[in-house]
């Protein structure tokens, strides 16, 4: 599904967005990115119809959807922190919009989205009891389940740990490619919107100051606030090489990597990481 944003208005007594503007074509990942404060989560709950806008349109595939309400725009909603019931086990919490839509076959849907975000046998467990991945792969699983036209995500991997959010990440990333679906994600974190993104749009003081590919981002910044937004990081060419069963990621560092195939990209690397260590 195609979304566009025309000259977005949204009024807080203290605080305002301005004629802000935004298209994503059907089926891309774009990662919106900037500083807290910025209009990161208000962009977001706009699209979703949970953020009343003064002025401007939100369309999908062309269809103006400002007066649609929120559980019929076919969105798929990943917030930041745990939103589960706590009250419903795994199966229940994923089956949850399947069953207000009265769809037939919800046991079926319901174990094959658990297989795919890894929680199979999950079903029956209580929510509470799981780790915060699994939760965070139960809400994904959730919101997939009603074969949403859009996904929302406000900072889903916030609050993991450096390694879970690697795991994470790359399952995100695959889901989305699986399924085409087209999604808005926001992070705080440059590193992980170069990761997920075909385009981000970054964010400064309720405005979009560029959208591009992560290169275009990375290589050729078109404000002073990208420029800087980015300066902590140098972007250096990296292949993925196989020996044997093993793949590890070729530049000036090797890295053991697991299920991407090989292959020439960009990377961004923290100028600070690559300064040279004593031996």
């Amino acid at each position: 599904m195609e979304l566009e944003l025309k000259n977005i208005s949204v009024k807080y007594p203290d605080w305002g967005m301005n004629n802000v503007s935004l298209l994503v074509e059907s089926g891309t990942f774009l990662s919106v990115v900037g500083p807290s404060g910025c209009g990161k989560t208000t962009l977001l709950k706009t699209i979703s119809g949970l953020q009343p806008h003064s002025s401007g349109t939100v369309l999908f595939d062309g269809k103006i959807v400002d007066n649609v309400p929120v559980h019929k725009r076919g969105i798929g909603f990943v917030f930041q922190g745990n939103t589960l019931f706590s009250h419903l086990n795994v199966f229940e919490n994923v089956a949850f919009g399947l069953r207000i839509k009265k769809q037939e076959g919800i046991e079926k849907k319901v174990e094959n989205l658990l297989a795919l975000v890894g929680l199979k046998g999950f079903s029956q467990r209580n929510v509470l009891k799981l780790s915060g991945g699994q939760q965070r792969r139960v809400e994904i699983a959730r919101a997939l389940a009603i074969e949403p036209k859009l996904l929302l995500m406000d900072e889903p991997l916030t609050g993991l740990d450096a390694k879970l959010r690697e795991k994470l990440k790359q399952q995100i990333k695959e889901i989305q490619s699986k399924f085409g679906v087209t999604t808005v994600y926001v992070t705080h974190d440059i590193e992980e919107a170069f990761f997920l993104s075909d385009k981000i749009a970054v964010m400064s003081d309720a405005k979009i100051e560029q959208i591009g590919s992560p290169e275009e981002i990375f290589l050729k910044p078109k404000t002073p606030f990208v420029k800087e937004f980015v300066s902590d990081y140098s972007i250096i060419e990296a292949r993925i090489e196989k020996n044997g069963a093993k793949k590890s990621l070729k530049a000036s560092i090797g890295i053991p990597m697991q299920g991407i195939e090989e292959g020439t990209f960009l990377l961004p690397i923290k100028k600070n990481n690559l300064k040279k260590k004593p031996v």
